[in-house]
């Protein structure tokens, strides 16, 4: 899975992480290095629910040490997440926050990670949907290797 977080300018940063096949929740996915990659493990993309509640915990030990931080706020963990995806291709993510006091920053943290998590290029208009009512929609706008 790739997640973005907000790098030491400010843009956003890609974050890669490995997905385990069978772990619950906050154990899903490693830091890279940390353990040994699973040749036997699934292929394609982790489910888009997943890799949102990875973004929604944070970054890591090492991307915290890398200067990579998050303007999404803290979740429950056991917050769900929900995601449709439309005939048109569009995408439809149902938050356990509220979107409409969401920055910029975050917006498109969760835009790019939903984008990337759906098509490897990251196109594709991504629907945020909050606790709040709000609604917010975009679509990622990094150009392909760019930080921000």
């Amino acid at each position: 899975m790739l997640l973005f977080f907000r790098s030491p300018d400010g843009g956003l940063s890609p974050v890669i992480r490995e997905v385990r096949p069978s772990a619950g929740f906050g154990g899903e996915y490693i830091e890279p290095g940390a353990v040994e990659r699973d040749p036997a493990g699934p292929a394609g993309p982790a489910p888009t629910e997943k890799v949102v509640l990875a973004l929604l915990s944070g970054p890591g030990e090492a991307d915290r040490a890398a200067g990579l931080t998050t303007a999404l706020p803290a979740v429950r963990e056991k917050e769900a997440v929900k995601v449709e995806v439309s005939s048109d291709g569009g995408v439809t993510a149902r938050l356990p926050l509220a979107v409409q006091v969401l920055d910029a920053t975050a917006v498109r943290q969760l835009t790019c990670t939903i984008a990337y998590n759906r098509a490897a290029d990251g196109r594709g208009v991504v629907t945020l949907r909050g606790l709040d009512g709000a609604e917010r929609s975009g679509s990622c706008g990094l150009a392909t290797g760019a930080s921000g």
